[in-house]
């Protein structure tokens, strides 16, 4: 009978670890993150929690790729719980020569991690035609209180996912 319990005590308390280890381990990526290259399609960007516990997303800043086709972007909008948030715009700035996607709006929750509040930003572009090559988007994501979350670490070589800790820039592969 005590075997029993500390065995169920133990499956319970592995449980829990494993759960938090997949929710602690969201990053910022695009969801497909392999695509079709030379074609026109939407592209969805899943932003999986805020800043930190207490803070709200108020904009994402993605630096587009040098190769990525602005003038074919054209926006689908920011979602949440299935539903477009009509208080959210995304545009196209330029800035030292290079281009950004600019998604702003009203201080929302989009946490915690990998939860219903995670929010996902679509548009519309054309891919480029390098079959077999990964675009990188760095990004920084703006909370309230001042907090930022910058999305620029490089991923891991081999293709494994990242660290929890780590903050990896979100990747488009292209096939």
């Amino acid at each position: 009978m005590r075997n029993r319990r500390t065995l169920a005590v133990l499956t319970g308390a592995i449980t829990i670890t494993l759960l938090g280890v997949s929710i602690a381990s969201a990053h910022v990526e695009f969801d497909p993150d392999s695509v079709s290259a030379n074609k026109h399609q939407t592209l969805a960007l899943s932003i999986p929690h805020d800043c930190s516990a207490s803070s709200k997303t108020t904009e994402i800043k993605l630096q587009l790729p040098s190769n990525f086709d602005v003038k074919s972007f054209s926006s689908v909008g920011v979602f949440q719980h299935g539903k477009i948030l009509k208080s959210w715009k995304e545009v196209i700035i330029t800035s030292g020569g290079k281009s950004y996607l600019d998604i702003k709006g009203a201080a929302i929750k989009a946490g915690p991690d990998m939860g219903a509040n995670a929010l996902t930003l679509k548009f519309s572009a054309t891919t480029p035609a390098a079959k077999g090559s990964q675009l990188k988007f760095p990004a920084v994501q703006y909370c309230t209180g001042g907090l930022k979350v910058n999305w620029i670490q490089p991923r891991p070589a081999d293709g494994s996912d990242p660290a929890e800790s780590a903050t990896p820039v979100p990747v488009l592969n292209l096939k």
